[in-house]
């Protein structure tokens, strides 16, 4: 993740007409585009930057409908307005690498943003055993 994070920042990303102001995550967790009882965790490491982390426990849908909207930006009567991020990095542990995957292609599919990178890895857990992992880097277009 560092070597990650050390290449968005390095390469500081302009994309078209799209200015990275204002920050789409500012608490830990986030109600978007979902129900009341649904939260996506997320954490902000770069302003403009999203971390969301995936699991087995909810849809594919519920992701993607999720990671969607952190690119469209959210709006709500009452609230005010959730700015679209610049850079969103999805990950996911053991069997919710498949969820982290539907999540990024259709993002990509929607034509809202450009898978920038994949990386792969296989981190020691508290268990002892350790879980595959996947974390995907998707820039706004």
């Amino acid at each position: 993740a560092q070597a990650i994070l050390a290449q968005v920042e390095g390469s500081k990303p302009r994309p078209r007409g799209f200015a990275c102001t204002g920050s789409f995550a500012r608490a830990r967790h986030i109600e978007g585009a979902m129900s009341g009882e649904d939260v996506v965790v997320v954490e902000e490491t770069v302003p403009g930057t999203i971390d969301m982390k995936v699991t087995t426990k909810k849809p594919i849908s519920f992701y993607v409908r999720s990671a969607k909207s952190f690119f469209t930006g959210v709006e709500k009567e009452g609230e005010e307005k959730k700015e679209p991020c610049c850079i969103l990095n999805i990950s996911g542990l053991g069997e919710a690498i498949n969820t982290a995957v539907a999540a990024a292609v259709a993002v990509e599919s929607e034509g809202l943003a450009v898978i920038k990178s994949i990386e792969t890895s296989y981190p020691d857990m508290t268990s002892g055993r350790g879980c595959a992992r996947i974390l995907i880097t998707l820039w706004h277009k």
